[in-house]
């Protein structure tokens, strides 16, 4: 390795030869070791350390390969000797970095070289051998920074060299590496393509870019194959997803696992507590016997823990519909009553959230429009009697009417008739058939069924427009299941569901709303008696649209 002094000694020899010569020789080197390392994928993340980050960050922040600094205040050094002293840098940085394999003291080497000579080249205005130098300088300098895991500097050192020379081919790969480094991929893959326009066989240039395109590619399958997965039967967005074969006898022995597990502790607190029994002197009960107890005893205690949440929820709405009709009353006494005014009603307010309440209670659009009671005497189409009593020929229509209208009504325009009556009674009817089953815990099998329907209401009726029948209705009302086991006949678990708009516009997308256990599944049928709660909404469903076949048969 050639020091410093030794290189000033030679400043009289041949200055072209040392700088060209050993430049070329130099440059071919770097690009040996640039193929021989690849892309550089296996650099290690290396932090800075402590005399790099105290002594040469100054460096980092004054690296400008183009020579922008103003060093007019510093006295001019020869250019022929600022080239031989940058020439013997790179030669350094050569050694630490092949030989010694010292990233840190090469990059070292490579920064203090181009530090020397930056103010021959400002504004890019050097000569050839200094631009030459200053890119050779650069890029290898960039690969140090890659080497040592500083992505972003390597970018910026390498962005610095295509300043000086924006076809400069090396420069251009070492920016693409540290763009796919810090995750731009898109830039990489400019970076490499306009680094081929230059050099179509550069084969370092064709490897990396085929390496992004392939990740890319991958990358790309892998999210349609998680969008295929999300939407397709039994993906995360499918509401009835039904599970395979595999994951369902997975399922079922880790359920039975489980409960084993649990029957055998059980035994174990039952066993106990017979020796305690015994040892007071009485007599030791079986284990249905205790089982039994134990399940009254937690419903008893979950019962009282409900009351006792109801009781104290109650009591907070109370105290807070008192606190707030005091701060009412507050305000109005303070502010007046022209204060009145600007205050909104319950009314108001639901209108402004969009939705409201008609007059028989049912809560609904806002843009749902409700007919005054003109309104539907104006609408009232059934036949009335006439004071003129006298005959009058009846001549037959040339509008073909419906054959199933009235037969006054021969011109076949508009007749309705009201079917409210027959359509709760039998909507009532075609829920309470409906029912379910499924696998629990072991052997056992539980079904779930529907066993009240409340609060039916709402209107329906058949219309014959213009020679054709309409069906029309808009019901909701409220339905209480129950999930059983089928040998023993024991309710598990139960609860509500909602039907709060049963409307002919759209009743085959119903909507569902649950309401919530009112009797809890204990911990090991909380799996089965959640999927019967699934099972048993889907058919309400299909309850529904048996429903609206019946009506369209029956009229």
């Amino acid at each position: 390795m050639m020091s410093l002094d030794e290189v000033e000694n030679k400043q009289g020899e041949d200055t072209t030869s040392v700088t060209g010569t050993s430049m070329d020789t130099e440059h071919e080197t770097m690009d040996t070791e640039m193929k021989a390392n690849g892309d550089g994928n296996d650099d290690k993340q290396i932090k800075d350390p402590p005399q790099l980050e105290k002594g040469d960050r100054k460096d980092d922040d004054e690296n400008s390969s183009t020579g922008s600094d103003d060093s007019s205040k510093k006295p001019k050094e020869d250019p022929e000797i600022l080239l031989i002293k940058a020439t013997a840098l790179k030669e350094e940085g050569n050694d630490y970095f092949i030989k010694e394999k010292d990233f840190e003291k090469a990059s070292r080497s490579y920064r203090k070289g181009v530090n020397a000579i930056k103010k021959l080249n400002v504004a890019n205005s050097g000569d050839e051998q200094v631009k030459a130098l200053l890119l050779s300088l650069n890029t290898n300098l960039s690969m140090m920074f890659s080497k040592l895991g500083k992505h972003r500097q390597s970018r910026e050192v390498a962005s610095k060299a295509l300043e000086i020379d924006p076809m400069y081919v090396k420069a251009r790969y070492r920016r693409a590496i540290a763009h796919r480094k810090l995750g731009n991929t898109d830039e990489a893959t400019m970076d490499l393509k306009l680094a081929l326009q230059t050099e179509p066989e550069n084969s370092a240039v064709r490897k990396e870019l085929a390496s992004i395109q392939k990740e890319i590619q991958k990358a790309k399958k892998a999210q349609k194959a998680s969008l295929q997965k999300a939407f397709s039967k039994g993906g995360l967005l499918n509401d009835n997803r039904v599970e395979d074969e595999q994951s369902k006898a997975e399922r079922l022995a880790r359920e039975k696992k489980e409960a084993e597990e649990a029957l055998k502790k059980r035994k174990e607190k039952w066993e106990d507590d017979c020796v305690s029994r015994m040892s007071k002197g009485e007599e030791a009960i079986t284990f249905e016997d205790w089982d039994k107890e134990r399940l009254d005893k937690l419903k008893a205690e979950e019962e009282e823990a409900t009351r006792k949440r109801k009781e104290e929820e109650k009591k907070r709405k109370e105290e807070r519909k008192k606190a707030k009709t005091s701060q009412k009353a507050a305000e109005k006494e303070k502010d007046g009553d022209d204060d009145d005014e600007d205050e909104f009603t319950e009314r108001e307010l639901a209108e402004m959230r969009g939705y409201k309440k008609t007059a028989d209670g049912r809560v609904t659009s806002y843009f749902t429009r409700e007919q005054s009671v003109e309104e539907r005497a104006m609408l009232d189409i059934a036949p009335k009697p006439i004071s003129d009593c006298t005959p009058q020929p009846i001549t037959p229509s040339s509008s073909k009417g419906d054959s199933t209208s009235s037969a006054w009504n021969h011109a076949g325009t508009w007749e309705e008739k009201d079917t409210t009556e027959w359509c709760n009674k039998h909507l009532e009817k075609r829920l309470l058939q409906t029912k379910v089953e499924a696998s629990g815990s072991g052997s056992s099998h539980m079904s779930c069924s529907v066993t009240e329907v409340k609060d039916v209401a709402g209107e329906a009726s058949v219309a014959n427009v213009g020679g054709k029948k309409r069906y029309i209705f808009d019901l909701n009302c409220e339905i209480k299941f129950e999930i059983k086991e089928s040998t023993s006949e024991d309710v598990i678990a139960s609860g509500s569901l909602k039907l709060p708009d049963i409307c002919s516009t759209h009743h085959d997308e119903l909507d569902v709303e649950i309401g919530g256990w009112n009797t809890k599944p204990s911990g090991t049928n909380q799996q089965v008696a959640n999927d019967c709660r699934l099972r048993i909404i889907s058919e309400v469903r299909e309850s529904i649209k048996l429903w609206v076949e019946d009506f369209n048969n029956q009229y």
